[in-house]
């Protein structure tokens, strides 16, 4: 597999815990963006309504990271400001997927 074949990411975790809460999310990135010798994939998406409010959540991952089956992604961040709060999220992708 080159890195500039066509495919994308599932994704989805929990944030951490703020206020006496957290936030579930979950989507699929963007097809495949060069990046030096490697590529990224943005994301974007909302949380889960907890406590009466969701949160916004977006960016771009890092470089693929190779597994034996393929490669992966890492995905840090930080939600939106809601509530007068946030709340960080680190993950990683699941392995890539083909139309």
């Amino acid at each position: 597999m080159s890195d500039g074949d066509k495919h994308y990411h599932d994704y989805f975790g929990t944030t951490n815990t703020v206020l006496e809460h957290n936030h579930n999310y979950k989507g699929c990135t963007s097809y495949a963006i060069p990046y030096g010798t490697s590529h990224i994939h943005y994301y974007s998406g909302y949380t889960s309504v907890d406590k009466g409010h969701k949160h916004y959540v977006n960016g771009y991952t890092g470089p693929a990271i190779r597994t034996k089956d393929g490669h992966v992604h890492k995905m840090d961040g930080r939600t939106s400001y809601d509530k007068d709060h946030y709340h960080n999220y680190s993950n990683c992708t699941s392995k890539q997927i083909y139309n």
